[in-house]
């Protein structure tokens, strides 16, 4: 026991005096400003536990949209402008597409087999090559029927339980991305492999944002024994190796065995393994994994943001509705063939996009060589997060960032759109998000069929006044609305009779 805590010691020591060392090295260099480290340990102390890209922002005030610290030997540059952004990881992706040591997620937990966290190499760009041909934009309509054979299957749910709207929405996201990845349809909530899915999701949560977890900033916590004061924070919830386990093979074998008896339907999984010849079943089993990991979650928390924003502000959605009336009629549901016309409606997806900021970190980067910006020195092997939160959220770029507003996307008139938020939205360079046409799809097919269909209106309390609605997010790795209740009914009276007349179509 001795002999390890001695270890361990000297290991420390070992890293202070290295960090030391290159700080000193590269003082000779201009670093971009930080918060002051302290002796030693360096920022280690303000590593924020909760949130850190609220905590990112703020630092800006004080040290400008590049911002230095290091913790034990680990160097990080935050990126809180999207220009700045730009510029390093789509400009100079070639050295920017690369993932630092994810010690929490990929060594702790088990993650090291995703795409998202993998390191940028060859098993990385066959990996991505998979999941952009299947979800290459000319391969998009394929896959128009499956939405919207779910989100007519979401119509009926609220129209038989609407105050269960949560449940049945969360249905919806699964049950997309369950088919289009495994071809297994979801029929209900309490469907087996959608609870399997689900709690494979949530062992990510373990680490918070991927890369912000203490673990991640000095990685050699992962190795103390668990009886060493502190190694409580290295601890997983009992079971969480078992439910990653299910979750990356489970639906898998059962695509793969439903291919090999000829009763398969054609999904992402199928189509690999026909491809690949059964030569990779570990790159098509980790990047079907990702896909439904990817688009479960991150859609459920657009979806939310979007229904939440639509329901506290009724004049949004009255003139939303007006739009679709006007394009659509009022004797049919919306199709994906509206889209173009209803410029309003995409305004609200797109504002969605930037306040609700589902991923507010992202993954971060690792630079692999010495850079420059701006005369800011840029250490080899920096670890840089990309801190959409900030950039979505900055007063400068959106006036008035915490408040809703679609007009903000409007064209003509003499306007002056804001800037796109989809950059950082859905990441940058070689890392951009392969999924983010189909993931925006089956946002506004869901919202514009949801908000055409019904009215739904805050719910109200004994005394017939509303009940207000909390616009605060949990602030997890992928931030969600919190719940909210509402009241949702029939706009029109045939719209009953629309919405039931897709069980047989």
């Amino acid at each position: 026991m001795a002999a390890t805590i001695q270890l361990y010691v000297v290991a420390s020591l070992l890293a202070v005096s290295y960090a030391l060392w290159y700080r000193s090295k590269a003082r000779k260099r201009s670093l971009p400003p930080g918060p002051q480290p302290y002796p030693l340990i360096g920022n280690l102390y303000d590593v924020p536990s909760e949130a850190p890209w609220r905590t990112f922002a703020k630092w800006s005030e004080r040290y400008g949209d590049m911002i230095y610290f290091h913790t034990l030997g680990r160097e990080v540059i935050v990126l809180n402008s999207a220009t700045i952004a730009h510029e390093l990881l789509d400009k100079r992706s070639a050295i920017y597409s690369y993932r630092p040591f994810f010690a929490m997620a990929n060594e702790v937990i088990g993650w090291k087999w995703s795409l998202p966290s993998m390191d940028y190499g060859e098993k990385y760009k066959r990996h991505r090559k998979y999941l952009q041909q299947f979800f290459h934009k000319q391969n998009l309509p394929k896959y128009y029927n499956v939405e919207l054979k779910e989100v007519h299957r979401l119509l009926n749910d609220l129209l038989d339980d609407s105050e269960h709207y949560a449940a049945h929405m969360k249905r919806l996201a699964g049950g997309v991305t369950m088919m289009l990845t495994y071809g297994h349809e979801v029929t209900s909530s309490d469907d087996s492999f959608i609870r399997i899915a689900e709690k494979g999701v949530l062992t990510i949560e373990a680490a918070g944002a991927i890369g912000a977890h203490i673990v991640d900033f000095v990685p050699w916590i992962r190795h103390l024994p668990d009886w060493f004061p502190g190694a409580s924070i290295k601890h997983l919830p009992p079971g969480t190796r078992e439910d990653l386990h299910d979750f990356l093979h489970k639906p898998f074998d059962y695509a793969k065995e439903r291919l090999a008896k000829g009763t398969a339907v054609s999904c992402y999984t199928t189509a690999l393994l026909e491809e690949t010849k059964g030569e990779d079943d570990e790159g098509v089993r980790s990047t079907a994994a990702i896909t439904y990991s990817a688009g479960f979650d991150t859609t459920m928390s657009a979806l939310m943001t979007a229904m939440i924003a639509l329901v506290a502000d009724p004049v949004i959605q009255a003139r939303a509705q007006a739009e679709m009336d006007s394009i659509i009629g009022k004797d049919r549901l919306p199709t994906f063939d509206d889209r173009e016309k209803l410029l309003y409606m995409q305004c609200i997806i797109t504002e969605s996009i930037r306040w609700g900021v589902a991923t507010p970190v992202g993954v971060p980067h690792r630079v692999s060589q010495d850079d420059y910006y701006n005369s800011y020195y840029i250490p080899a092997n920096t670890m840089i997060i990309a801190n959409a939160w900030a950039m979505l959220h900055d007063p400068q770029v959106y006036p008035e960032p915490e408040r809703f507003n679609p007009d903000r996307f409007l064209h003509g008139e003499g306007r002056n759109p804001q800037p796109d938020p989809r950059g950082p939205a859905f990441g940058f360079g070689r890392r951009i998000c392969p999924g983010k046409d189909l993931a925006e799809n089956h946002l506004w097919i869901t919202i514009a069929s949801m908000f055409y269909a019904f009215k739904i209106t805050p719910a109200v309390n004994d005394k017939g006044e509303k009940i207000p609605i909390d616009l605060e997010f949990s602030e997890h790795s992928i931030r969600h609305p919190k719940p909210f209740k509402c009241v949702i009914t029939p706009r029109r009276t045939n719209s009953v009779a629309l919405i039931r007349q897709t069980v047989d179509i």
